[in-house]
């Protein structure tokens, strides 16, 4: 447990937008504590898919970690403090490519050539990133096809068609991302 936690703490606090100065810590560590002692999930409704009702449509209030079912999309949505919520998806596996950002690169650039991806939306523009660390095979729960996960104005839905989708309701900023691509907006 207190792995999982030095682990989520260190994804959070580590991880920053292509280049440009970072817009705010995604989440305060001891959100990343309480997230980890809780599995990951603080949820107000149930992440079930019921058949007669469709899709779940997930609420949650602190740091929560979930995936695909492909398990090849691992991401979080975080509080950040006075701002709205941040969104951050990696991707194990990825054959799409990014421009570097032009003042560089402090970790490793999402976009590169290699199999490894990385993507993040707050308040402001969806990026791909720079990271020291990766989501990938972080605990939390698996969102089925269909099912949308949010927090405050930011909803992330996973789809077999597009992959996972994350978006800001309010700035209509997000990104939408498979192995295939990356779509910023």
């Amino acid at each position: 447990m207190l792995a999982t936690t030095a682990l989520l703490a260190a994804l959070v606090l580590t991880g920053c937008s292509g280049g440009a100065a970072p817009e705010a810590e995604p989440a305060p560590l001891s959100t990343a504590a309480d997230a980890a002692a809780t599995g990951g999930a603080s949820a107000s409704a149930d992440p079930s898919t019921d058949p007669s009702t469709g899709p779940a449509e997930q609420v949650v209030t602190t740091m929560t970690a979930f995936h695909s079912p492909s398990n090849n999309i691992f991401c979080y949505l975080a509080p950040v403090e006075g701002r709205g919520p941040y969104a951050r998806c990696d991707l194990q596996e990825k054959s799409w490519e990014a421009d570097p950002p032009d003042a560089g690169c402090a970790g490793d650039w999402g976009g590169a050539a290699g199999t490894r991806g990385s993507v993040g939306v707050g308040d402001d523009e969806a990026a791909v990133l720079c990271a020291a660390d990766t989501l990938v095979d972080t605990p939390g729960q698996e969102l089925a096809y269909g099912s949308s996960i949010s927090m405050g104005d930011m909803t992330c839905t996973v789809t077999a068609e597009t992959g996972m989708a994350c978006a800001n309701g309010t700035t209509g900023r997000g990104f939408t991302v498979s192995k295939a691509e990356v779509t910023l907006r």
